[in-house]
């Protein structure tokens, strides 16, 4: 069951926070909706759900929160979740095609790719 998340942090252009409800069906994953000034013609308006970690940094994208519910899930023992995004890029033992691999077999996931801002 999900617990309810106090708030996700969402960034605007020029790097503005903006606060939005999510729930936490697993530690450290988050499920929240795009909010509607963020999104674009497209996938943005066909999946407007989110699966993101803690940090901030969105996942995947999914057209309806079950989905991104269930992807959290499905995606649930590939990591701890609650360790931050740093500590999670630094593991070498995390598998990050079988985690893709997962998404993309079990779920209508669209894979959010990080930004050159936030690969940084």
């Amino acid at each position: 069951m999900a617990v309810e998340s106090p708030q996700h942090t969402v960034r605007l252009p020029g790097g503005t926070p903006l606060l939005v409800p999510a729930t936490e069906p697993v530690p450290g994953l988050h499920v929240y909706e795009q909010p509607e000034q963020l999104r674009g013609p497209g996938d943005g308006t066909t999946h407007p759900w989110r699966l993101g970690h803690h940090s901030g940094l969105p996942l995947a994208a999914f057209p309806t929160q079950l989905d991104a519910t269930g992807a959290a899930h499905e995606v649930a023992d590939f990591a701890d979740w609650t360790r931050s995004a740093d500590a999670l890029r630094a593991d070498q033992d995390f598998n990050l095609s079988g985690y893709y691999d997962r998404l993309m077999e079990r779920t209508n996931a669209l894979i959010i790719a990080r930004s050159a801002t936030e690969a940084a």
